[in-house]
This record gives C-alpha cells, sequence and structure tokens, in this order.
C-alpha cells in the first residue's frame, strides 16, 4: 500500500519531496505528517468559524499558526518564498513604526494585531499543497455562509426577543431605561421570544418583586439589562392596548458577527467566491451547480436584510469581473441578467428602506463620511510621514478639531481603508499598502490566464479571489474596512489561497482537481 493510501484524508498530505526529505518511515516524517493534518483541520474550523464568530476564527488561526512553526522546527525546512512579501512587509513596518511613535502607544499597539493578520495569509500559503484542499476550504466556507444566512432567516422569523412596541409616554418603565423599541430577550434569566411568554413570566412573579431584564436596543444591537419592579410593568398598561409587544427582529441583519456592516461585507465575500464558482462548473456538474446557485441566492437574500449598499455594489460588481473572466457567450448573456435584476432589486430595497434621500448629503451617514473626508488633508499635513498614531483621534479628537465627532457625538473613523491608513499612520505606510493593490490585482489576474490551461475550478477560485478583492476595494472607499477583523481575515484568507495555488502550478501534481 502507498503513502497516498496511508493516510485517511489526501487533502491532508504534503508534497510529496517534503515527504522524502523528511523520511517517510522516521519519527520525523510522521510527526510531520501529523502536524500537516492538524494544521489543516484547524484551517478547516477557520473557515467554518469565519461568517460565525471572530474570536472563535482567530483561535483557529492562531493554533494552525503555532502548529506551523512547530512543523518547521521538526523538519529543520524553511517556508516557501511568497509573492506579495515585499509590500506587505513595509505596510507591517511603516505600521509598527507610526505605533512607536504614537502619542498613545499602548492604544495604538492595541491595533497592530488587526495589522499582523497578514499572517494568516502566510498560513494558509505555506500549509496548502493539493488543490483538493482548497476545495475544501472553499466549500466548507460557502455552506457556512448559508448557514449564517439561514440563521438570518430564523432571526427574521421566529425573532431574537419581544419588542416593547408600543408603551404611554408616561409609563413608569421609563425610570428603569425602558423605551419603546427595546428588544427583551431574557426576564430573571428565561429567554423569552414572544409576547404569550413575556406575559407570562411577568404574571407569574411575586407582587413588589423586581425582574431582571436583558434588552437589546439599536442598530448593531446594545445589549443592555436593567431591574423593573413588577408593579413598574403593571402600572405602565401591562395588559391593555396601551403597553404593546411584538415579536423582536433586528432592523438590520447582523448573523451573530454583531455589526450589519460586518455581517453584510462577510457575505459579499462570500457571495462573489460562490457566483464565480458556479459560472466555473462545468455545464455537466448540474447538481454542483444547482447548490452554487442555491447558496449565491441565500447569501445574496441575507446579505439584502444587512440593508447597507456599498456591499451590495460590491457583490454586483465583484460578480460583473467574474463574468467577464470566465462565461462564455451565452452564459453572459443570463448572467449579466440575474445581475443587472440584483442591482435594480437592491436600488429598489435601498430606496423603500432609507427614503428618498438615500443617496443625498441629507443622509447622516454621507454627511459623516464627508465631513470626516474634509478634516483629513489637514491632518495628514501635519503628520506626513508617519501620521498620528492608530486609534489616538478617539482621545484627542477635540486636540485636533475633529468636528463630525462634534457633531454625531460618535467617535468612530474615517471610512476610507486609504484616508484612514494616511491620517493614523502616514503616507509611507498608504503608499505600502496602494503598492500591494496594485501588485495583487496583477498577480491575480497572470494566476486566472495560467489557471485556466490547467484547472476550470482553480480559474473559479482565483477570479473569486479577484471578484472579492475588487469588491472590497469598492466598500473600502466608504468603510475602513482594515479595521474589521472579519473582514482582514477573510481579505488575507483569499490571500493565502491564491498564493498557494501559484505554487502549485510549479508542483507536480499539484493541480489534482480539473
Amino acid at each position: 500500500m502507498s503513502a497516498r493510501q496511508q493516510i485517511s484524508f489526501p487533502e491532508l498530505q504534503v508534497h510529496a519531496s517534503q515527504e522524502r526529505r523528511a523520511g517517510t518511515g522516521s519519527l520525523h516524517g510522521r510527526a510531520r505528517r501529523f502536524l500537516g493534518q492538524s494544521i489543516f483541520v484547524f484551517l478547516c474550523l477557520f473557515a467554518i468559524l469565519l461568517p460565525h464568530s471572530i474570536k472563535g476564527s482567530q483561535h483557529a488561526w492562531q493554533i494552525a499558526l503555532l502548529l506551523w512553526l512547530l512543523t518547521l522546527a521538526v523538519s529543520r525546512t524553511r517556508p516557501f518564498r511568497q509573492p506579495l512579501a515585499a509590500p506587505l512587509l513595509a505596510y507591517v513596518v511603516f505600521s509598527g513604526i507610526s505605533t512607536l511613535l504614537s502619542p498613545d502607544p499602548i492604544m495604538s499597539w492595541d491595533r497592530m494585531k488587526i495589522v499582523c493578520l497578514v499572517l494568516v495569509g502566510i498560513v494558509v500559503a505555506q500549509n496548502l499543497h493539493r488543490l483538493r484542499q482548497v476545495r475544501t476550504l472553499v466549500y466548507l466556507l460557502i455552506l457556512s455562509g448559508v448557514a449564517a444566512a439561514g440563521f438570518t432567516a430564523w432571526q427574521y422569523t421566529y425573532g431574537v426577543g419581544v419588542t416593547v412596541a408600543q408603551m404611554p409616554t408616561n409609563a413608569p418603565l421609563l425610570s428603569s431605561h425602558i423605551v419603546a423599541g427595546d428588544i427583551i430577550t431574557r426576564i430573571d434569566g428565561r429567554q423569552v421570544h414572544t409576547p404569550a411568554e413575556l406575559e407570562a413570566i411577568i404574571r407569574g412573579s411575586t407582587p413588589a418583586s423586581f425582574l431582571r431584564v436583558e434588552y437589546m436596543r439599536g442598530f448593531p444591537f446594545h445589549k443592555k439589562e436593567t431591574f423593573v419592579a413588577r408593579e413598574q410593568w403593571m402600572m405602565s398598561g401591562f395588559g391593555t392596548p396601551g403597553l404593546q409587544f411584538e415579536r423582536g427582529k433586528p432592523t438590520k441583519a447582523q448573523g451573530t458577527l454583531g455589526h450589519y456592516v460586518v455581517f453584510a461585507e462577510m457575505l459579499m465575500q462570500i457571495g462573489c467566491m460562490a457566483w464565480a464558482l458556479l459560472l466555473a462548473a462545468k455545464p455537466q456538474q448540474r447538481q454542483l451547480r444547482l447548490l452554487l446557485a442555491l447558496g449565491f441566492i441565500t447569501v445574496t437574500a441575507a446579505l439584502f436584510m444587512a440593508d447597507t449598499r456599498a456591499p451590495l455594489a460590491g457583490l454586483a460588481l465583484g460578480g460583473f469581473i467574474s463574468v467577464l473572466m470566465l462565461a462564455g457567450k451565452k452564459s453572459r448573456i443570463w448572467a449579466t441578467a440575474t445581475l443587472a435584476i440584483m442591482v435594480l432589486v437592491a436600488l429598489l430595497w435601498i430606496r423603500d428602506t432609507r427614503g428618498p434621500n438615500w443617496l443625498g448629503t441629507h443622509d447622516a451617514g454621507t454627511s459623516f463620511r464627508l465631513m470626516m473626508w474634509e478634516d483629513a488633508p489637514r491632518l495628514i499635513g501635519q503628520h506626513p510621514w508617519f501620521g498620528v498614531g492608530m486609534e489616538t483621534i478617539r482621545h484627542h479628537w477635540m486636540e485636533w478639531h475633529i468636528r463630525a465627532f462634534t457633531v454625531f457625538h460618535d467617535e468612530s473613523h474615517f471610512h476610507d481603508d486609504m484616508i484612514q491608513i494616511a491620517v493614523e499612520r502616514g503616507l509611507l505606510a498608504a503608499a505600502a499598502w496602494l503598492w500591494f493593490v496594485v501588485a495583487y490585482v496583477v498577480f491575480l489576474l497572470r494566476l486566472i490566464r495560467r489557471s485556466r490551461e490547467r484547472s476550470r475550478f482553480a480559474a473559479g477560485v482565483a477570479t473569486g479571489v479577484l471578484a472579492g478583492f475588487a469588491a472590497y476595494q469598492l466598500t473600502a472607499l466608504v468603510h475602513y474596512d482594515l479595521g474589521i477583523e472579519s473582514i482582514a481575515m477573510i481579505l488575507f484568507f483569499y490571500y493565502g489561497i491564491a498564493v498557494a495555488m501559484d505554487r502549485m502550478l510549479q508542483t507536480a501534481g499539484g493541480f489534482d482537481v480539473p
């Protein structure tokens, strides 16, 4: 029996030459194979957790990183040389220098952990050796995205609690900070999903008792807690038309990631990959095409429920790029028609949910961004080389006259990747990131061209990465995406897959999926 047949999961095999160097039958060889399998398991866990848990996905790739470092020590080998290492290294170095020179180094250093998420791309690129491994990771990610969309559907049908739909203006509940629109999730530790459950708990409580109420407010949800006397409920009109309850549903879908923008941009990335693989699938792969189509529709539907403009536009742009790169003449017709319908529906949806001023300066989000962008050149001119330091504007905004914080009472950010980097870390870090962006696009275009000759699936994945990166760049014009852990992780996850595929092209047997 061959070494390949002895391993239960072919996806976990390392390159044959590496096995020979380590000694297939030696203790080091067995340890290396075990570590390689373990690394891939945690990369699979990472792909599964990405659309659901920030901490969970972080722990998964960090464990994979530690196992990879142990593998290098056991096998006494060096990492492969990776493309685009120079601009990424410059980006990290200049960000580090900015942190050292920051007026609040401790605060800025905390944000370096997001800068160092480039390590995700290194771990993924260094530990994928077969296209089967890429196929497993990509399909797990798409399935997990579908599960996140399913959870969103559950939130909008079953609900996440009980909403205080109506209450008197002078209700005693106000003294306990409960207002109309709040979603009550627990009372005395017991979950409530229907008005009947809430009413049963309150009626069943003893007179003069205090009930611990857990509730959520706003979007994204802000979890709060208070204590309400039983008499306060009764005196507020409990059991009368004056105090009404309904099933609580999110104003904007946010899944389990805690913020509707984060959730929407995660779905956008997964949707771009699913769409590209759908276009790349062969006509005879009917079941696969049906599953990918259902996955794309499900993810897109959840993206609509997040009610965000930029990710919808990003998905449309990424989908159009995939059509140009992958679709034949006949496929381009139905694919373009599908995207056109999606764009039209998106425009009507956003206009309906945000009102007629959704694109004008009367929109609060647009006004905030414009004010931040107007202040940015002044701050860049005052600190051109290494910026003001990451996160420092939250403490020094009055000193630096950040007008939007005063007007909107929101200590946020500049809502643009390049502007945020230039202000916080200086023009050198911004130039390094721009260098990476341009070089990465060129790299992906070459990878697609080369992959198309060897594997239709590989070309689909590479196109999905390019589509996702283009969509990311569009949303990064109005959001600070590099400051979001989940988005940075999936960005560099895709980068690692692309780099690994580039190396597989140069490895015999690396492309083992047609």
